[in-house]
């Protein structure tokens, strides 16, 4: 049963993974974000609870912008610093006011360390990874702090930097391979194996384009409590422009901020590994996604692939 419990209260920190993660009213004890050397990502992004999903928005996942109310909202920061690690600050804000902050700093989307402050919980995590292992630190908002550590796993990711270590892998999942993740969830002190993978592509209403990406738990028990969740990506940039699943924002319900499952639409301000995924020039045959002037096609649920030159 103890178990069950540890399981169930990771579900608010694996979101978004939509991606990256914002704020309104100051969350204590922010680190100061390091000097900017280069700007690769800003975002913001809306998020709306699935159970009250606005039937004007029904092609949100086609890459159509929804016009109407959102219920929170969700602001990421990158920056490569000058010793090549990415620094990301992530926030989600709700109705009353900054709620979740989280910090991250990795390379070559491997985490070194992460900060998240939960106003919500009045809590604050933090992990850091030190000699191959992976140093977990909990602060309550009693001031009670506990610890624990785990041995470090080269996929291990948080929230901030899953999409930054599976980037590389997009070939691999257009022809339908899996990627496995070491989620750490830094209230609970320990990381959870997931995996990825293709679970369709699709067209947007552009015609374009849209590789929709499947993430559950590995462990087969687990992965009967917790939902799935979706990341829709254009192959052709990269871009992660929706998400839907459990999000690291609460809502607030008598009281009490309760777990929620959401569609979020993200709007890029700056995406330089948009504008590197458009430089490159790759090959369908090595199961690359990126073109240029060719074409990669993916039939159904197969891996079929068919090229063609555009002109």
């Amino acid at each position: 049963m103890r178990k069950l419990v540890l399981i169930l209260k990771l579900l608010p920190f694996l979101a978004f993974m939509n991606a990256h993660a914002l704020a309104a009213t100051p969350v204590k004890a922010v680190v100061s974000a390091p000097a900017v050397s280069n700007v690769l990502l800003e975002m913001n992004g809306n998020i709306y609870p699935q159970d009250s999903f606005p039937g004007a928005c029904k092609d949100l996942f086609k890459g159509v912008k929804c016009q109407e109310a959102s219920y929170g909202h969700y602001h990421v920061e990158s920056v490569r610093e000058e010793n090549g690690e990415v620094y990301s600050k992530c926030a989600f804000s709700g109705p009353e006011g900054d709620q979740v902050l989280e910090q991250s700093w990795e390379k070559n989307g491997h985490v070194r360390k992460a900060i998240i402050e939960n106003r919500a919980l009045g809590k604050k995590s933090e992990l850091e990874v030190i000699n191959g292992k992976v140093f977990y630190s909990v602060t309550d908002k009693e001031g009670v702090v506990k610890k624990s550590e785990e041995k470090l796993e080269e996929n291990l990711v948080v929230p901030s930097t899953v999409m930054a270590y599976v980037r590389p892998f997009f070939p691999s999942l257009m022809k339908g391979e899996d990627v496995q993740l070491n989620v750490a969830v830094l209230d609970r002190k320990e990381s959870f194996h997931f995996n990825m993978k293709r679970e369709r592509v699709e067209k947007g209403l552009d015609g374009e384009d849209i590789l929709v990406m499947k993430m559950e738990p590995a462990n087969f028990v687990i992965k009967a409590l917790i939902n799935p969740m979706y990341f829709y990506v254009k192959p052709k940039t990269g871009e992660m422009f929706a998400f839907e699943g459990r999000s690291s924002l609460r809502r607030k319900v008598d009281g009490q901020y309760k777990e929620m499952d959401v569609r979020a639409a993200y709007q890029y301000k700056v995406n330089a590994y948009s504008e590197q995924a458009s430089a490159q020039k790759s090959s369908c045959s090595t199961g690359d996604f990126k073109l240029n002037n060719m074409k990669c096609d993916i039939k159904g649920e197969t891996n079929e692939i068919k090229t063609s030159v555009q002109n």
